[in-house]
């Protein structure tokens, strides 16, 4: 290999070092287990699963599958599938399983993170001599072992996967910087650039997008800096625009289903409030991380007071960086002046919409104090779906890497000027890696070993096609999707990083009965039904996760549950961890009611389940095994004044009702059905009114 080469092979053997260390005792459990704490990081080993079975069995779009909220399915745009992952170690997915797989994209993301910083350092600072290497090596070990980058190996791996930022930032800087120059009158150079930047920016996409967002962000604050600094816009400006351009239509068959349904739906938005409980406070940015060994104990006690978990509130930037950094803004201003801004600006954003210091929001009587991100998040509509916006922090840990690199490498030219030899000026650069590198540590890192059983694998071996239940279903455990990469059958519910309002386990009897602990509004006994239910969507096992429910009034009320309705079927398996029913056939199947489209999610009012129409219209499903006559039976009012209801039965109209702010019960004359699903329409009017359901009961005909 040539000599000027030798230092990328370095580089990038030195932070494959330094990932195997850091990530210890990964490397020795590397086939057997994943980092983290055993909770995300299985949907994430689902996902590498899926993408291979979607391709190679289904030969399908890996982003919709039938295997989760079985048999309606679920788009995953709006999940963190993580495309690039799944395609790129499919091999390895192939040949070795998904933890292999997991884990040899954990290590491809710390090394090729690192050498993308460092070569981001490198052109920054101009120069490739020793001190200058020595230097970008630090920054690149600065974005790469970050704590933020080490809480989010917890098992985030869309997180994880940061790899691609430093290349497409790189790769833009460049491409403006060039137009800026007068280099781009010939359009083979402006092209070939504008393809690399938006090349990187569709891999930034394809692992994550909220990465994606903050590259085009940083792209817009670097092209705002140099029309300001350099008094020229246009050129830099069409080169942006023509790599957003090719960003657009490569990825145009993601994003045009993904804008469609953030337009027209709003699933994918969530809960009030959640933007500003996992937004970064102020102390966190100097707070140590809590993985670290020996002071993470007491960094907790005071991150206890933040708002998010453990991995959306680390944003710690190191007190060796921030001083390199300081040292580079002082010394090389006109250099490091763009990263200063960068860090600043994507450390505000991070903040979220409110300030938090220490965990409140008010000081002395003050506040809340509103942030930038409360301007963005009103201007781009987009952002209504964004959730967790300390997040902001993996470009403020780009921007402090390259400005820590400015720093050693002013420090290290100062030393050899002042006649320090070589080995004194490797020493102060081994030195400050140490420093950092003990500031970030977090080994022995946590890792997470497959809790599987016996009945997954058997399961695998019963080759036709059904479904099973699993128990809990109050909310949806990853854990589950790792069992699922083992049994290979589909299931009725399923944890997606966005609610699927089609889940049956939000509108489907005896489903329902678990998923709330409780009754809906579609009122059904659901030990009668469990049979004709579960049949019907093709379920043959019901498994109960017994480690899944922590001692205490849950664990009794679930397990009442099991034993009232699914008591007297056949036990498969039981044992510390499980226990399996066969799901019996009914002898005479029944007719129910199942929730369709337009109904807000489940309340409890006044001591019973009611739901809200969300929207105009709101549909009803009949489920009858034989041509029959019904009525329904509707408990409503409308707190807000009159409304008027109108139920349709396909095109016939049922009957026109109105309701008040007493609960009205509304019997519909008699509806003749056929066999199998027949859809009741709901429409309300006014539609500004909201209307009340407390219970719609079917009512068979004699």
């Amino acid at each position: 290999m040539p000599r000027h080469y030798r230092h990328h092979l370095y580089a990038l053997l030195g932070y494959l070092a330094l990932t195997l260390l850091m990530t210890y005792p990964l490397v020795r459990e590397f086939s057997r287990a994943i980092p983290g704490d055993g909770f995300d990081g299985w949907q994430n080993v689902w996902n590498l699963w899926w993408v291979k079975r979607a391709l190679l069995v289904e030969g399908s779009s890996p982003y919709f599958t039938r295997f989760v909220d079985y048999p309606t399915g679920v788009y995953l745009y709006f999940h963190t599938l993580n495309i690039f992952n799944g395609l790129t170690f499919l091999p390895f997915t192939l040949n070795a399983g998904s933890l292999v797989a997991y884990n040899v994209a954990v290590i491809f993301s710390f090394v090729a993170g690192g050498y993308g910083a460092y070569l981001l350092a490198l052109h920054v600072l101009r120069r490739t001599d020793a001190p200058a290497r020595w230097a970008a090596f630090l920054g690149g070990a600065v974005f790469a072992f970050s704590p933020y980058h080490m809480a989010h190996l917890l098992g985030h791996m869309q997180l994880i996967s940061l790899e691609w930022l430093p290349f497409y930032a790189l790769f833009a800087i460049v491409q403006i910087q060039k137009s800026t120059n007068g280099q781009m009158g010939k359009s083979a150079i402006s092209i070939r650039y504008a393809l690399l930047a938006a090349l990187f920016l569709v891999l930034v996409a394809a692992c994550d997008w909220y990465y994606a967002f903050y590259m085009v962000l940083f792209t817009g604050l670097y092209l705002l800096w140099t029309i300001w600094r350099r008094r020229v816009w246009l050129l830099p400006t069409l080169a942006v625009a023509v790599t957003g351009l090719i960003f657009v239509l490569a990825t145009s068959p993601l994003l045009v289903p993904m804008a469609r349904e953030s337009l027209t739906a709003d699933y994918m938005v969530p809960p009030p409030g959640s933007t500003e409980r996992l937004s970064a406070d102020l102390t966190a940015f100097f707070t140590p991380s809590e993985l670290h060994p020996l002071w993470g104990d007491l960094a907790a006690r005071w991150a206890d007071r933040f708002t998010a978990s453990t991995s959306e509130r680390t944003v710690f930037a190191g007190y060796g960086v921030l001083a390199l950094a300081l040292l580079g803004l002082l010394t090389r201003r006109r250099t490091a002046c763009f990263w200063g801004l960068s860090a600043l600006t994507f450390a505000l954003l991070a903040l979220g919409p409110v300030l938090h210091i220490g965990g409140m929001t008010r000081f002395a009587g003050v506040g809340p104090i509103p942030m930038p991100y409360a301007l963005l998040h009103r201007a781009i509509p987009f952002l209504k779906i964004s959730r967790s916006v300390s997040r902001f922090d993996v470009v403020v840990m780009l921007s402090l890497g390259v400005l820590a690199a400015i720093g050693l490498n002013w420090l290290l030219n100062r030393m050899q000027k002042t006649g320090y030899n070589e080995t004194a000026r490797w020493l102060v650069a081994a030195g400050a890696l140490t420093v950092v590198g003990l500031e970030f540590w977090a080994a022995p890192y946590p890792v997470s070993f497959p809790e599987t059983r016996p009945f997954h694998y058997q399961l695998a071996r019963e080759s036709d096609l059904f479904a099973v239940m699993d128990i809990p279903m109050d909310w949806d455990r990853p854990a589950n999707l790792l069992y699922q990469t083992v049994h290979q059958k589909p299931t009725v519910s399923g944890y997606t990083s966005r609610t699927n309002p089609s889940s049956p386990a939000w509108r489907t009897p005896v489903l329902q009965t678990f998923r709330y602990l409780g009754p809906d509004i579609n009122v059904s006994d659901p030990h009668t039904l469990a049979p004709t239910v579960l049949t019907d969507l093709n379920v043959r096992y019901v498994i109960v996760h017994k480690n899944d429910l922590p001692p205490g009034d849950y664990r009794e009320t679930t397990l009442a549950l099991v034993e009232e309705i699914f008591g007297d079927w056949p036990v498969v398996v039981d044992d510390d961890w499980l226990k399996v029913f066969r799901v019996v056939p009914p002898t005479t199947p029944l007719p129910y009611l199942v929730l369709g489209e337009g109904w807000a999610p489940r309340e409890w009012r006044d001591g019973g389940p009611a739901r809200a129409l969300d929207g105009p219209v709101a549909t009803v499903l009949v489920q009858i095994p034989a041509p029959q006559t019904v009525r329904l039976e509707l408990t409503a009012h409308s707190p807000g004044g009159p409304a008027s209801l109108e139920i349709r039965a396909g095109t016939v109209l049922a009957g026109a009702y109105q309701v008040g702010r007493q609960p009205t019960v509304i019997t519909t004359p008699p509806l003749a059905l056929p066999a199998g699903e027949s859809v009741v329409q709901i429409h309300a009017s006014p539609v500004s009114e909201s209307v009340i359901f407390t219970r719609i009961n079917l009512i068979l005909e004699q």
